[in-house]
Parts: C-alpha cells; structure tokens; sequence
C-alpha cells in the first residue's frame, strides 16, 4: 500500500468483486501523484475520485456500482467506440465532473471475453471467474456451437462451466445422450437442470461464493434469465417456450451486470452474474491458444507428427491421420478445430490490413497452381 491512510470503502468494494490484484494493477497504471490524491487523508481531495464496477453499456450512458451505490458515467471520447475499450464487469476510477462521475481510467482486468464483430474486437465482459455455457436439452443443443464457447473461455483464462437447462422437456434416454456428448468435450464441468423445476440448482452453489463473477453466455431462448431468476429468487423478465420449434423467446437484449448473494453465509457477500444476450454469430478473435485447448487432444497429436508444418493430409507419419483412421477422435471434431483456426488466422490477416490479406492469395494460388504442375 501506499503511503497515507486509505480511504476507500474496501468492504463494499470486495462485496462487488474488487481485490487486491485490482490495487496492484491501479499501482501500475497511475502516477504517484494520483494514488497518493486516491490514498489522500483530506477529504476535498478524495472527493475527486472514486472506483466503480461497470454494470451496463448502453449507447446514450454507463452504468455503475461503487462504495456509495449505482450512478451514471460519464465516458470521455478517448474511450469510444466503448464496445472497443470498456465491457461489463470493468472496474474504472472516475474524476469528480461537477455533479458527475467521469471515467478517468480502465483498471487492467484480470480476463476478459473478446469476440470480432465487423471486423473489429468487440468487449462482452470483464473479470470474471467462470463462464456458463448454457445449451438447452431440446433442438437448441449443437456441439460445434459450444466448442467455439469454450475457445472463448480457454482464451481469456476463464473456466468454463457447461450448463444443460430444459432437462425436464426430454427423457431420461435423451438426457443422457446429451451429457454423453458434453462428456467428451473438454470440459470437466458439466451440470444439467431445469429451472422451472429448481431441479440440480443446488449443483451450482460451488461457483456462487461471495466475491466471485460469471457471465452467461449461450443462444437466445436457452433458460440464461430463468437460470439467473431461480438462483435470485426472482420471475423478473422470464419468457415461455414457444410451441412450434421448442425455443425459448429472447428476453435479454443487452449485457448486464446483476448481484446475487452469495452461498457462503456471509451476509454482506455477493456474487456477480453478467446476463449477455444470444449472439447470432460468434466470431472468434486471435485465439488460436484457445482453440488447441478446446482440442488438446488433437493439438497434443498434431506436436507429434513427423513433419511440423504437417497439414493432417497425406503426409507420412502424421500422428493425426493415424487417430482419425483409428476412430480415437472424431472427423466431426477434426474438422471443426481446422475451421476454426482457418477462420483465426482469416481474422489475424485481416487485422493487418488488405495488403497482407492479397499477399495471403497470391501466396495461396501460387501453391495451388505448384501442386497442379506437380501432378500433371
């Protein structure tokens, strides 16, 4: 710590996520002159400034929690685009501005969840702990879906928690299909229940402990708010199934940061659930680190072939080809893991601009014209 006696409502903050690494981080990042206005004794001095947690992100304001309760912020155009800089779940210190508060700077978080969106890295939320997964026991379920939800995970340094909802809707049969399936992920996490029937909820108490962030992340109508409304206690916005194609309706339409309390007994203890819309198209963002974990075990064989630029194809000695033929993993899964590090290394070039992208073709239709010549 620093010298001078500090000022700041730490147990508030803690009951809202905020830790010594955050501190630290704020260490880091600021001057001396401003932790020593933070860690000031005077009061008009440590009036001017204050540390929030971001709640929501809306286009015409920001919402915040600090020590003294939820207010509106004031974002300064360096910090625009906002989904570019700031995301739910950030901590910021603010500056007083009048009667305001104005973000005056972004704590370094401890994880983060990025995807592309129009070609540009797009925040879904910060500081968390774990991220649900949540699929539905129904015609929602898709395996390829949630292994790009795990890349997700895996890259920011989340651990990831696979939630199956709706298992009152199916048979005992199908259920276990499903978890079957959600078995051979990589994912040792895996719990399903049905909120409606406040069934396997109590599976969940692990991860809600007081101080600790998850975010919600899965396709529209799949049970995240009534997941979030059992654990609350609450029936706030929760919509019905429809009956044509067994989906839920959409009910969230923006990121939002909600506290539940927490099941440690600590009275004051919350934890910290982000409620994220259904994404239409999850795009992911440099994340090849991701993706060999979502598919160690063909990452892991893939280290091991003769060749170290082996594309998995007709190559002697490729450890890959081998397992493929040996059924020890799945073509399904193979092909995905090449999809997704296509569409990687498609977002890197493009990240460097049109003029790497056209070397990238020309490099393409070189080799592809070499290996015609070659088997003509």
């Amino acid at each position: 710590m620093f010298a001078g006696a500090t000022t700041l409502n730490l147990s508030k903050l803690q009951s809202i996520g905020w830790t010594h690494y955050f501190m630290q981080q704020l260490s880091v990042q600021l001057s001396f002159e401003a932790l020593s206005a933070i860690h000031d004794t005077d009061a008009q001095t440590v009036n001017q400034y204050a540390l929030f947690r971001i709640t929501a992100i809306h286009r015409d304001r920001i919402q915040a929690i600090g020590e003294s309760g939820s207010t509106d912020l004031m974002c300064p155009p360096e910090f625009h685009p906002t989904s570019q800089y700031i995301a739910v779940g950030d901590w910021v210190l603010t500056e007083k501005a009048e009667e305001h508060w104005r973000i005056k700077q972004i704590v370094e978080p401890i994880s983060r969840l990025l995807r592309l969106s129009g070609e540009k890295p797009q925040m879904i939320a910060s500081n968390l702990n774990y991220l649900w997964i949540v699929t539905s026991a129904n015609q929602d379920f898709n395996v390829k879906r949630l292994q790009r939800y795990l890349t997700l995970a895996f890259d920011a340094g989340i651990e990831p928690v696979i939630i199956l909802t709706k298992s009152d809707l199916c048979s005992e049969t199908q259920l276990g299909e499903y978890l079957v399936q959600l078995t051979q992920l990589n994912c040792s996490l895996v719990h399903a229940i049905s909120a409606h029937q406040n069934t396997g909820l109590t599976d969940l108490a692990p991860y809600l402990h007081a101080g600790s962030s998850i975010a919600l992340v899965g396709s529209s109508g799949v049970g995240k708010s009534s997941l979030l409304n059992a654990l609350a206690g609450t029936q706030q916005h929760v919509a019905s199934v429809r009956g044509d194609d067994d989906k839920g309706k959409h009910t969230t339409t923006a990121r939002q940061l909600f506290f539940i309390n927490s099941v440690d007994g600590n009275p004051e203890g919350q934890v910290a659930v982000i409620d994220t819309p259904g994404m239409r198209e999850l795009q992911l963002f440099n994340s090849e680190h991701g993706i060999n974990e979502t598919f160690s075990d063909i990452h892991t064989l893939a280290l091991n072939c003769r060749f170290s630029d082996c594309h998995h194809a007709e190559e002697p000695g490729c450890k890959v080809r081998q397992a493929l033929e040996a059924g020890t993993i799945k073509t399904s899964d193979f092909e995905n893991y090449l999809k997704l590090l296509r569409e990687d290394e498609y977002a890197k070039r493009r990240g460097l601009g049109n003029h790497e992208e056209r070397k990238y073709q020309r490099a393409f239709s070189k080799m592809v014209k070499t290996m015609k010549k070659e088997n003509w």
